[in-house]
């Protein structure tokens, strides 16, 4: 069983450490390929937790520049940031004293991103979060010190029904702002605690796709490229 758990593990997890999953993606990169990388397991539950992660992305930032080879943010690897890993509220009802604080420690995990000549990604979160989300993410963009800076990507969940006008929305903002964003659709991994939510609230309807879901047919193919 625990040969079994090791192997498997391996096929999802690139290393115990940054370091570590940079060493062991060097094959994949070698065939050219690069990796937006994610720490897993983070959620910010109090103030001292969200300064750890703020410090482990920040971290996470410097050793991948290091290692980057290219003047091009888009042609080295990158880091995944999940924004309730850098505020122990990260929720609608706090919405007047959580965002400025959000803002401001995205803000500088972008700049640093910047100078170390890596993409950072906004990973996607459950669907009640995503309008908070939108939110940090155009002022954070618009930024002045971002300018010219072509790093930033947005994680939009496909499986959502409102991903669609999502993405139109972050067209928008790129020519308002003259930025430039990446923007990577994935499937998501929030399906069955949203559908158990809307269950729990008695709603209407599910904030996803109504599409028959079985382990063999997903929403979409995984994309090629990897995200550690």
């Amino acid at each position: 069983m625990s040969a079994a758990m090791r192997e498997m593990g391996e096929q999802f997890v690139l290393g115990r450490t940054i370091d570590e999953a940079m060493r062991a993606g060097r094959d994949v990169t070698r065939k050219g390929y690069l990796y937006s990388f994610d720490m897993l397991g983070e959620a910010a539950r109090t103030e001292r937790d969200a300064l750890r992660y703020h410090r482990a992305y920040a971290d996470a930032i410097a050793s991948i520049g290091a290692a980057a080879d290219s003047a091009d943010s888009d042609r080295n690897h990158g880091i995944s940031v999940k924004l309730s890993a850098l505020h122990p509220r990260y929720e609608a009802g706090q919405k007047d004293t959580m965002l400025p604080v959000i803002v401001q420690r995205v803000l500088s995990l972008a700049l640093a991103a910047r100078d170390a000549r890596i993409g950072l990604n906004i990973d996607a979160e459950e669907s009640d979060r995503l309008d908070l989300s939108l939110d940090v993410i155009e002022q954070v963009l618009s930024d002045s010190r971002l300018a010219g800076w072509k790093g930033m990507g947005v994680v939009v969940q496909a499986y959502g029904p409102r991903a669609g006008f999502v993405i139109d929305w972050l067209y928008a903002l790129a020519e308002r702002l003259d930025r430039r964003i990446m923007v990577r659709l994935v499937k998501g991994a929030y399906w069955d605690t949203e559908i158990k939510r809307a269950q729990v609230l008695g709603l209407d309807g599910y904030p996803v796709s109504r599409v028959n879901r079985t382990p063999t047919s997903p929403i979409l193919p995984a994309p090629e490229s990897c995200s550690a």
